[in-house]
C-alpha cells in the first residue's frame, strides 16, 4: 500500500455515501411507521351525520337544464335554489357580521351610534352607503367580508346602523 492511496472504508466520499444511505433507509422506516399508524386511526365508517352535514353545505346553487319539456331541444333553463341566507333583520346582522368592526371603529370604520363619524358617509346618501357595503370601500371588503349575506341583509345592517345615529 502506498501514501497516496487509502483503506476502503477511510475513503471520505464513501463513508458520506453510507451515512447517506442510513438517513434514506431511516426515512423510508419512519414513514412506513407513520402510513401503519395514520391508517389504523381511521374510523372504519363514517358517521351519517357527518355525511349529511357536508352534503348540505357542498349542495349546488343552482341547476341548468338543457332542452326537455319545457322549451325547445337545446335550450337551457336555469333553476335558482333559494338562498339560506336567513331573514332580514338588520339588527341580526349587524351582531353577526358587523359589530367586530363597526363597535369599535376598526381600520376607520363608523363606529355604530358615533354621530360624527358617520357625518360623512350619511351627507352621500344612503344609496352610496348601500353600494359601498355592498361592493366595498377602503379597508372594509364587499358586505364586509361575509358573502353568504344577501344583499337585503346588508342593507337592512346599513340601515339599522344609521338609525343608531338619528335617535
Amino acid at each position: 500500500m502506498n501514501a497516496h492511496s487509502a483503506p476502503h472504508g477511510d475513503n471520505p466520499a464513501s463513508a458520506f455515501t453510507i451515512v447517506m444511505l442510513s438517513l434514506v433507509a431511516f426515512m423510508f422506516l419512519i414513514i412506513g411507521i407513520a402510513v401503519v399508524t395514520v391508517s389504523s386511526l381511521r374510523p372504519t365508517t363514517i358517521d351519517p351525520s357527518v355525511t349529511a352535514l357536508a352534503d348540505q353545505r357542498i349542495k349546488p346553487v343552482g341547476q341548468v337544464h338543457r332542452g326537455g319539456a319545457g322549451g325547445p331541444e337545446g335550450a337551457l333553463a336555469v333553476t335558482a335554489v333559494a338562498s339560506d341566507a336567513g331573514p332580514v333583520d338588520g339588527a341580526a346582522v349587524y351582531q353577526q357580521a358587523c359589530f367586530s368592526c363597526h363597535a369599535s371603529g376598526v381600520a376607520g370604520a363608523p363606529k355604530l351610534g358615533n354621530a360624527e363619524d358617520w357625518a360623512p358617509r350619511l351627507a352621500q346618501g344612503i344609496e352610496t352607503l348601500h353600494q359601498n357595503s355592498l361592493q366595498g370601500i377602503r379597508a372594509m371588503p364587499p358586505k364586509g367580508g361575509f358573502m353568504n349575506l344577501s344583499d337585503e341583509q346588508v342593507e337592512a345592517a346599513v340601515d339599522y346602523m344609521v338609525d343608531q345615529v338619528k335617535q
